[in-house]
């Protein structure tokens, strides 16, 4: 029967059509993954690490496209078992893994989760290569070069072919990012005036760098890196993209997941000012140890010259730490003793938060109190480039936040979305939750994936954080099913059974928030990426 279908012309089109349609989406799918780990095998590792990460790569047709490979690979290297396979239906066994892909694929594009890189040279260049090498490799390991069999045996090869080509590019990738930093270096020696502050810490870097940049705008051209752009070869490429002339201010994040790329971020664009927001175990999984988290974020102090400024953040056990080993003029602020810009008076409501700085009112309508230290930060760099507290009561009071940081979204007037999906670290966890407590009288429900890269303290920071999570919410739903024995533990110890498991089903989600929200005035907050069908279907 399928060699009738096999024979037919329309059986031959329509495999055809399913093998390139299961090579491209090889192509895509895994190399989208590959970019947002950033090419980058110890982040890769790390995500495979977990439940969801072995889930999404590890997928059944990538299992089956395994046994199909080590069985072309065997059929290779002993000819005569050519025959045998042909004979015993391998070409539909590699119809049915095709098949199996294209109708995962399919699943996807109707759930609006289809996964694709975003285009630069390097993704379009892997993507590319891998759909060609496959279909050039795939025929050669079956000995046969017909098109059923050239499309087929792409399909299976694809996702290896993807991986080797990762590997393979990185020696070029090394060369041409030495080229980049080498000319974004020379750049920068040129602009002898421009004044460059440098933000790093485990939390509250991206939210340092916005607000700098909305105050330092009133009086200075201002550059920022864009984004979540903090890697050094991102801040080269804003150095030789963006960075002008006319430019007298540039705000760096230095970002980090081992010992020195902070400092190789440092010693392209000499700071003058250097700020650490924060210290703790984000990323403890590929750092090892919390001193090689301090370790990394001081380099960006150590870089900074004789006459430098190093602000750090009084109320971070971490970051206080390291301002006791600072040579440079320190500066500290916070709502703690011993800070030397200190907030006073701190008060916060649904609509934003007001505190007093030497005698000096400020409101800003921002999320959560864990704010007032971001604008702290911001507020102690802009005074040292000769801003006045006075000048600053305006620029705080129209003050934003990055998209998906705590963005409030209300639907309506009994239905309020916070959307926290771009990032999730336990302290950050823990500030929306705060910010959740302030709906008095409102129900109030967390949809939770967990967090990732925090290593041995895994256990520990979702224990934390489900504390907080029992005392705050009405309702927790928890979309994976990686964390479950530190929460589940949490969850018994105070004899808490208001949550719900819905795994990457996220029409499923919608609904179950809509049944939970229906007649009563609730707020919603969403931790971590991939809500974002979720918020659509509510809002």
């Amino acid at each position: 029967m399928f060699e009738q279908f096999f024979n037919s012309a329309v059986g031959f089109w329509l495999i055809v059509a399913i093998g390139l349609a299961s090579t491209i989406n090889g192509a895509l799918y895994y190399t989208y993954f590959w970019q947002l780990k950033e090419y980058r095998w110890d982040r890769m590792k790390d995500f495979l690490s977990t439940k969801s990460g072995n889930k999404k790569i590890f997928t059944q047709s990538f299992v089956l496209k395994c046994i199909a490979v080590f069985s072309l690979i065997y059929a290779f290297i002993d000819p005569a078992i050519i025959t045998r396979i042909r004979d015993e239906h391998i070409w539909l066994a590699m119809t049915v893994i095709a098949i199996i892909d294209c109708a995962g694929l399919g699943w996807r594009v109707l759930k609006k989760k289809f996964y694709r890189p975003v285009w630069t040279g390097k993704a379009l260049t892997i993507v590319l290569w891998t759909i060609m090498l496959s279909i050039l490799l795939g025929p050669v390991l079956t000995r046969h070069f017909d098109p059923v069999t050239w499309t087929l045996s792409a399909a299976i090869i694809s996702p290896f072919v993807n991986t080797f080509l990762v590997a393979l590019l990185d020696p070029f990738t090394q060369l041409s990012k030495g080229h980049k930093l080498a000319a974004a270096n020379r750049k920068i020696a040129q602009m002898q005036e421009l004044k460059v502050i440098g933000i790093t810490g485990s939390y509250g870097k991206s939210s340092v760098k916005e607000f700098l940049s909305q105050m330092l705008e009133k009086k200075f051209n201002v550059l920022k890196t864009p984004g979540n752009t903090n890697t050094e070869i991102g801040v080269a490429e804003v150095v030789l993209r963006s960075l002008k002339p006319e430019h007298e201010v540039f705000i760096v994040e230095a970002g980090a997941y081992k010992i020195g790329e902070i400092k190789k971020i440092a010693e392209m664009v000499k700071p003058r000012v250097g700020i650490i927001t924060a210290v703790k175990d984000a990323h403890l999984g590929l750092f090892g140890s919390l001193e090689n988290i301090k370790t990394a974020k001081f380099e960006l102090i150590e870089a900074l010259p004789e006459f430098g400024v190093a602000i750090f953040n009084n109320d971070n056990a971490g970051s206080a730490e390291l301002a006791a080993k600072a040579k440079n003029k320190v500066i500290r602020y916070g709502k703690s003793e011993g800070s030397d810009l200190k907030a006073e008076k701190l008060e916060a409501n649904v609509d934003g938060v007001s505190f007093e700085v030497k005698g000096v009112k400020f409101h800003a309508p921002l999320p959560g109190l864990q704010n007032v230290s971001n604008i702290l930060g911001a507020m102690a760099a802009a005074l040292e480039f000769g801003m006045k507290l006075e000048e600053l009561i305006d620029p705080i009071a129209t003050l934003k936040l990055r998209e998906h940081t705590l963005t409030i979204k209300k639907v309506s007037a009994d239905l309020v979305l916070v959307d926290d999906t771009y990032n999730a670290n336990p302290d950050g966890v823990i500030a929306g939750l705060d910010y959740l407590s302030l709906y008095k009288d409102w129900q109030k429900i967390l949809v939770f994936p967990g967090m990732l890269e925090l290593g041995e303290k895994t256990d520990d920071e979702h224990q934390r954080v489900a504390g907080r999570m029992v005392e705050v919410c009405d309702f927790v739903v928890l979309t994976s099913h990686d964390f479950d024995k530190p929460l589940m533990k949490a969850f018994e110890k105070k004899k808490y059974n208001s949550y719900s498991h819905y795994i990457e089903n996220q029409t499923g989600i919608a609904e179950l928030l809509k049944e939970k929200s229906a007649g009563k005035k609730t707020v919603i907050l969403f931790v971590s990426r991939g809500s974002e069908l979720v918020i659509k279907k509510l809002s």
